[in-house]
C-alpha cells in the first residue's frame, strides 16, 4: 500500500492496476493521513491519473481540495500580514517551504496543504520579531526577550505565532539547526547567505530562497531534520521546483559537498528520479552513488504511519545510542506548555507506555531500524 501511495502521487499511477474497494479505502486512508487528498484531486481533475478512482473517494478528495483553497487564502493573508508588519521595522522575512512554493511553484496552491507558514528572518531580529507580531495580535507565549534571544541562538524555530484568524506561523532564526536524534550530524546552515540571495517572487509579493538555496532546504528538511517521516509532498515539492526553476547544479553540488548535505541531497533527488521525475538524476549531474537498499528505506519511511512517527524515531535514536536523559522538556514545549517535574514525569510514563506498545508493532520496530540506518548513512556511516 506504500509503495501504491508513491504511485499514485507520480508517474507512476498507471501502474496501479486494478484495485479492490477494501484496498481503494485503505490507500485513501493513507493519502489522508500525507496531506495528499487536494494534491490527488488535481491530479485527476487534470488527467494525470489512468487508475479508474471511484467516485466516493474521488468526492472526498474535491471535498478536501476545496478546503484547502480556504485554507490557502487565510495562510497567505496572514505571511502578508506579518511581511508588511516586519517590514515596517525593516526586518525582511523570506517564505520557506510550502509558504514560498504554492502560489507560484504548484499547479494551484490548493493542492498543497501546509500546517503552518515557515518565515526566516535574520538571527539578530528574531526576538524583535516576535515581539512585534505579539504586539500585532499574534497569540504566542509571553517570553522574556533574553528567553527569546536564547532559544533563537540554539532552536531552528521561535514558538508557534498564531494570527488573528488562526493561521500557525514558525518564525525561524535558521532555516535548519539541530539534528533529530542523537549521535547524527546536521549539514552546516548557511542563513546569512540564504538571505543575502533571496529574492522577490512577483506571484507572491515576498522574497523566497534563490532555487539552489531552496532547493537545499528542501533536501535538508525532508532528509535531515525530518529523516523522510514528512510524506510524498516532499517529492512534489522538488518536482514543481525543479520544472520551474533553472537550478545551477554545478552549484548546487559545490555548496552540498563544502556544507555535508550531500549525501542527503544524492538520496532525495534519487528518490524524486525514481517517484517523480525520471532523468533527474542524469540531469543534475548526480555525483552520489545511492545503494538500493538504503533508497528502499527512504522511499518506504516517506510513507510510514504518520501516527507512529514519534516512537518510530524514539525506537530509531535507542538503536543509534541516545539514551539521554529526558527528563527535561525540550525549550519550544516549555514555552507552549511548562510542566512541572511531577507532570513531566507522568508525560514521560505516558510515552514509556505508547513506546511499549510500538516495540510490539512489527513494522514500526522495521521502520525505526530503517530510520537509524538511512540516518547513519546520511552522516557517512
Amino acid at each position: 500500500m506504500r509503495e501504491r501511495l508513491l504511485a499514485l502521487s507520480g508517474f507512476r499511477a498507471d501502474g496501479l492496476g486494478p484495485l479492490s474497494p477494501d484496498e481503494w479505502y485503505r490507500l485513501d486512508k493513507l493519502a489522508d493521513g500525507h496531506r495528499l487528498r487536494p494534491h490527488l484531486h488535481g491530479r485527476l481533475s487534470r488527467g494525470e491519473l489512468a487508475a479508474d478512482v471511484p467516485q466516493q473517494i474521488a468526492d472526498k478528495w474535491r471535498e478536501a481540495h476545496r478546503d484547502n483553497a480556504i485554507a490557502a487564502l487565510l495562510q497567505r493573508r496572514a505571511l502578508v500580514q506579518a511581511n508588511a508588519l516586519l517590514r515596517q521595522h525593516s526586518i525582511e522575512l523570506v517564505a520557506l517551504k510550502g509558504s514560498a512554493l504554492a502560489w507560484s511553484i504548484w499547479p494551484a496552491p490548493a493542492e498543497r496543504v501546509m500546517r503552518d507558514i515557515d518565515i526566516l528572518v535574520p538571527l539578530d531580529s528574531a526576538a524583535t520579531a516576535y515581539e512585534l507580531l505579539r504586539e500585532a495580535g499574534w497569540q504566542a507565549p509571553a517570553m522574556t526577550r533574553q528567553a527569546l534571544a536564547a532559544m533563537a541562538r540554539d532552536e531552528t524555530h521561535l514558538p508557534p505565532l498564531y494570527s488573528p484568524e488562526g493561521v500557525m506561523c514558525e518564525l525561524h532564526p535558521h532555516a535548519w539547526s539541530s539534528a533529530p536524534l542523537a549521535g547524527i550530524s546536521m549539514p552546516h546552515c548557511d542563513d546569512a547567505g540564504i538571505l543575502r540571495r533571496s529574492r522577490k517572487d512577483e506571484e507572491l509579493g515576498i522574497r523566497v530562497p534563490a532555487p539552489e538555496d531552496m532547493l537545499a532546504h528542501l533536501v535538508v528538511h525532508c532528509a535531515s531534520s525530518h529523516l523522510f517521516n514528512v510524506g510524498p509532498l516532499a517529492l512534489a515539492d522538488i518536482d514543481y521546483l525543479v520544472a520551474a526553476e533553472a537550478i545551477d547544479w554545478r552549484a548546487f553540488w559545490q555548496r552540498a559537498c563544502e556544507h555535508q548535505f550531500d549525501r542527503p541531497a544524492g538520496l532525495v533527488l534519487t528518490l524524486v528520479d525514481k517517484w517523480r521525475r525520471p532523468g533527474l538524476i542524469e540531469a543534475s549531474g548526480l555525483p552520489i552513488e545511492v545503494g538500493s537498499a538504503v533508497l528502499a528505506q527512504a522511499e518506504q519511511l516517506l510513507v510510514q504511519n504518520p501516527a507512529a512517527r514519534k516512537d518510530i524515531n524514539a525506537l530509531a535514536g535507542l538503536a543509534l545510542g541516545d539514551t539521554a536523559n529526558r527528563l527535561h522538556q525540550h525549550p519550544l514545549d516549555a514555552a507552549e506548555a511548562p510542566q512541572g517535574k511531577a507532570a513531566r514525569l507522568k508525560s514521560l510514563a505516558g510515552r514509556g507506555v505508547s513506546l511499549a506498545g510500538s516495540m510490539l508493532n512489527r513494522q514500526t520496530r522495521q521502520d525505526a531500524a530503517a530510520t537509524a540506518s538511512v540516518a547513519s548513512w546520511m552522516s557517512g556511516g
